[in-house]
């Protein structure tokens, strides 16, 4: 199995295990491969921390890169409020909302962060121009209905 690390908050590898343990992971060294959910400290993941402690057994020093700055979160993806939009609101840009927020999570588990931010974004963007083209697209609908039934009475009234 091959795992990626984060180095300054870019993935690099794939790595086997003797290669990450090699390059001198630590216990916080964030890893991801593509069975994991997300990235997760080394020592988490038991095939390596066996490793690591066999590592450190022998007396080999650490010389190897770390990921020190914070974890964060992956930005929201907006599919269920596109999907939604799409449904009840407005069709074109409802779809074109689905597509950018279908993008948001691949982007992040490759370590596309920016990209995934982006993403995130613009299928927000799309999302509520769906949103506020429909509900635009009601507001409408109804002033049209309330004009036409009060012309016709307002008509009935004058025979």
């Amino acid at each position: 199995m091959k795992y990626y690390i984060a180095n300054n908050g870019q993935p690099q590898g794939p790595y086997t295990i003797e290669e990450l343990i090699a390059n001198g992971i630590t216990n916080d060294t964030l890893v991801w491969n593509d069975t994991m959910s997300g990235w997760q400290q080394a020592v988490t993941i038991p095939e390596i921390a066996d490793a690591m402690a066999n590592r450190n057994s022998a007396g080999i020093p650490y010389s190897g890169p770390t990921y020190s700055g914070p974890m964060e979160q992956m930005p929201s993806t907006w599919l269920a409020q596109s999907i939604l939009a799409t449904l009840f609101c407005c069709l074109p840009f409802g779809i074109v909302g689905i597509i950018k927020a279908s993008n948001v999570e691949s982007r992040w588990r490759i370590g596309d962060y920016e990209g995934a931010r982006q993403a995130s974004r613009q299928a927000r963007t799309w999302t509520l121009v769906s949103f506020f083209i429909g509900l635009g697209g009601i507001l409408l609908y109804i002033i049209f209905c309330v004009l036409i039934f009060g012309l016709g009475v307002f008509g009935a009234a004058l025979n």
